[in-house]
């Protein structure tokens, strides 16, 4: 089983200062890096002594081995790159399976209105198990929040809020600028999208698109947002105003030759989205009026 190389401190802290801000936004309850070999490793999510009446939050990424947690009695394997995020009090477990020789991993628990938003965001949009790179900001940003721990730097209520919230923030982050494209999507979400990146010069209705789903447009819909967190609509429309910004950049292409070119009949209506989704007239953009930009991230 390989290990992480770099030198580590292994060990759990708990945070219960006096002076607790006027606020439940977010807090870090505690926070720790583990390596468990023991049977004896198991937390039920109904169970827990820790809770208190007061609902928490725990982010647990793995770093090597393997661990496992139970969902309504369906058992999930946990490997390196792999996180999940759980509330207190719910129905689940996880722990140490007998096949492992060990779990090596490092947590986050959160109390807070924010943390709770975070948790429903994730769990309807990635599901149970979130993959997440090693050297992703979110668990560079974890690891940091434990060193600065570990070196007593985080030293009263209002620097714990504010790196619970940094964190959380970051968890939001890293959810919005997943690639759809690379998540393990329903196969006919895949071949819409396939379908929009290929074709968004063309006029392309709802109805057409859940005919290339081969779903009811409703139904359809509903997938296309709860798989992606967006709609039809909008995914389209950010393919089509990123390959307008490379036109107006690299091209002599006119407003309206462009407009033409990402699917726009009328280059007014063009100009109008553009505006909405950049703040910027197409024209400006072209001008430099936005300083020396050559590309927008939408």
């Amino acid at each position: 089983m390989s290990r992480i190389s770099h030198q580590k401190s292994y060990g759990n802290y708990g945070f219960r200062f006096q002076d607790m801000p006027q606020n439940n936004i977010a807090n870090i309850s505690s926070i720790g890096l583990e390596f468990q070999t023991s049977a004896d490793y198991y937390w039920d999510g109904l169970l827990r002594r820790d809770i208190q009446g007061v609902e928490k939050y725990v982010f647990q990424y793995t770093l090597s081995g393997k661990g496992a947690i139970t969902f309504q009695g369906k058992q999930y394997s946990l490997h390196p790159g792999e996180a999940f995020f759980v509330q207190l009090p719910s129905p689940h477990c996880y722990f140490l399976p007998e096949n492992s020789e060990g779990w090596e991993f490092i947590y986050i628990t959160l109390t807070g209105g924010a943390a709770s938003t975070c948790w429903n965001f994730i769990h309807d949009h990635a599901g149970k198990i979130v993959k997440i790179p090693f050297e992703a900001d979110l668990i560079q940003l974890l690891r940091r929040i434990l060193q600065e721990t570990n070196e007593q730097k985080i030293i009263d209520a209002y620097i714990s809020s504010a790196k619970a919230y940094e964190f959380i923030m970051e968890c939001f982050r890293f959810m919005k600028n997943l690639n759809p494209t690379n998540q393990e999507l329903p196969e006919p979400i895949t071949r819409v999208i396939t379908f929009l990146q290929q074709q968004y010069d063309e006029y392309i209705s709802i109805d057409r698109m859940a005919a290339i789903a081969e779903l009811s447009s409703y139904y359809f819909i509903k997938q296309f947002r709860k798989h992606t967190n967006t709609t039809p609509a909008q995914y389209l429309t950010k393919i089509r105003m990123k390959k307008a910004t490379e036109l107006l950049r690299h091209t002599d292409l006119s407003i309206k030759d462009i407009a033409a070119k990402i699917g726009y009949e009328n280059a007014n209506y063009f100009n109008k989205v553009f505006r909405k989704i950049t703040g910027f007239s197409p024209l400006e953009f072209r001008e430099s009026k936005i300083s020396n930009l050559d590309y927008l991230v939408f």
